[in-house]
């Protein structure tokens, strides 16, 4: 029997997005090396990507399987996706991506000829619109590229595209944890597997590319999102900072978020792009110190 690749959406009110998602994975090329359905977990309770999913299904004659998580947070839904999953693999992608038709088979070659157990694939950002300038000269929609075959650390994972064997997540009961509400679940989940043994891998030549909207063309989003990270790297490093080490850090963590206020206003005559920089980063610094005192700024991510 050849493999099965169970693709897990998690999608939330983005019925646009979600059918242009379903078309490109409607065109996978599998190369006969392996077959593929897809589980969709609605994370609105009212089920409003249920007709989407249905005329869809029948529609490009793709396998989906659906089902509502009336927990309205991401690990909710994760979770659910894979208890649905049949699949001895599964690829994670968000509702907001596009897959090229060699997604697939080039994260799935890629685990075989590295010998790992899971690939992530880079994400690149999609403009529907011209975004304004400072939006580009700040990359603010990239991330890294890291080379194909490069064994990852947890801190280099999510779940926007990958992957796995399906062993990952059995063997040692292995799931998103439910505690992280804002985001953070993937990073923990993959530090947790990582330190059970499991190897994960870069795979350039598999990309997906992802929305970015008019609604993170905003100042005020980059700074939402970096007090919201900065709790959760916090949450995901702040066992391992104890004793002498955890006063040292609250003071640079201190300075650092003084440093990057006082930096704030001469950053604007560098350029809009330099002042949402110095913005994130003094945010993300500030968040920090204040999970160390058990503070957490916005407790809903709704952005």
């Amino acid at each position: 029997m050849i493999d099965h690749i169970s693709i897990c959406v998690c999608t939330f009110r983005r019925n646009r997005l979600l059918e242009r998602l379903l078309k490109s994975l409607k065109m996978q090329e599998s190369g006969g090396l392996f077959s593929y359905s897809v589980v969709v977990v609605d994370n609105d309770v009212k089920g409003r990507a249920r007709d989407t999913v249905t005329r869809l299904r029948v529609d490009l004659g793709l396998s989906i399987d659906y089902d509502i998580e009336p927990e309205n947070t991401i690990p909710a839904a994760r979770n659910r996706a894979l208890d649905i999953a049949r699949g001895n693999y599964i690829g994670i992608i968000d509702d907001d991506e596009i897959a090229p038709r060699h997604w697939l088979t080039t994260l799935y070659r890629a685990i075989h000829s590295y010998h790992a157990d899971g690939g992530l694939g880079p994400v690149y950002p999609f403009y529907q619109q011209k975004p304004p300038l400072w939006i580009l000269k700040g990359h603010f929609g990239e991330r890294p590229v890291i080379p194909t075959g490069t064994l990852l650390n947890w801190d280099e994972t999510r779940t926007g595209n990958v992957l796995l064997k399906r062993d990952v997540f059995d063997r040692h009961g292995l799931r998103f944890d439910l505690k992280w509400k804002t985001s953070g679940s993937d990073r923990a989940f993959f530090k947790d597997a990582i330190a059970a043994g499991y190897k994960f891998i870069a795979v350039k030549e598999a990309p997906v590319y992802e929305t970015v909207p008019p609604v993170r063309w905003k100042k005020s989003y980059y700074l939402r999102r970096a007090i919201v990270q900065g709790y959760n790297t916090h949450k995901n490093i702040g066992e391992e900072i104890r004793g002498l080490k955890r006063i040292s850090v609250a003071l640079k963590l201190a300075a650092a978020s003084g440093i990057y206020a006082l930096a704030l206003p001469f950053s604007l005559m560098m350029g809009t792009h330099m002042y949402v920089k110095v913005l994130e980063r003094g945010g993300h610094h500030f968040s920090r110190m204040m999970a160390m005192f058990g503070v957490e700024l916005i407790k809903k991510r709704n952005f």
